[in-house]
Parts: structure tokens; C-alpha cells; sequence
């Protein structure tokens, strides 16, 4: 039990309670893949593995992962914690470890921003920081 709340290893750390949103690079991503999806579902033929070469294109073009898309979509609503975020997804598995990993990815890739001019926090202690539920 532990162990799931220690940080990834590489991880950022991040100011407690600290909001995030969509850039305007991340809002041009999550409309590519919007498009892309909805041009897939436009089609007669629709095969499973097509959807996910879609998905897997776009997230590697982005340098993250196919499920950083649904969460990228909740942080362009508004700005928005990472709980809120895992609470939205709650229904799809989605846990706030995955979100934190996300965020993480996000930003590297300036899809997402750190509201106020937020910024990583420099690293402590190592690998067996504990997760801020507050994030």
C-alpha cells in the first residue's frame, strides 16, 4: 500500500494545490486528435485497431501516452487540480498516480501549463517522496 503512494522515479514535483491548464500547443493537440477521432467515426468500416494506431500516432507525436488525451480534454475545460481531474475520470479506472504521470508528460511537452507560472519545484529527497493527495 505503501509503495503506491511513493513518486515515480523522474517525476516533478509540484506546489501543493497547484492548478493546471491546456496551452495553446495542448488546445491544437487535443482538437488534432478530436478531428482524427471524429473522422474514424465517420466511416463505415470501423476497426478497433485503426482507432488505436489513431490514438497511438497522436500521443506519439506528442511524446505521451493514448490515455494523456482524456485527461488533457478535462485540464482544456478549465484550470484544474489533478484530483479534480482523477475525480472526473473516476468512472474510467483513472487513478490520481495516472493523472500526476500525465501532468507530468503534459507539461514536458507543453501541452499543459502550471497555472499562475507555476513551475516544478526543485527534487528532494528521491525516489520515495509520498504523493501530495492535494495535487
Amino acid at each position: 500500500m505503501l509503495d503506491s503512494l511513493k513518486k515515480r522515479p523522474g517525476s516533478l514535483r509540484w506546489a501543493p494545490r497547484q492548478k493546471f491548464g491546456a496551452t495553446e500547443q495542448g488546445r491544437a493537440a487535443l482538437a488534432a486528435y478530436e478531428e482524427a477521432i471524429s473522422q474514424y467515426q465517420a466511416r463505415v468500416q470501423k476497426d478497433r485497431q485503426e482507432l488505436e494506431r489513431l490514438q497511438t500516432a497522436w500521443a506519439e507525436t506528442h511524446r505521451v501516452t493514448p490515455l494523456d488525451a482524456a485527461i488533457l480534454a478535462e485540464f482544456a475545460v478549465k484550470d484544474r487540480l489533478p484530483r479534480e481531474v482523477q475525480s472526473s475520470l473516476d468512472s474510467c479506472g483513472t487513478t490520481l498516480r495516472e493523472v500526476q504521470a500525465a501532468v507530468d508528460r503534459l507539461y514536458t511537452a507543453g501541452l499543459l501549463a502550471a497555472s499562475g507560472g507555476g513551475a516544478p519545484l526543485p527534487a528532494m529527497g528521491g525516489a520515495g517522496d509520498v504523493i501530495d493527495d492535494e495535487l
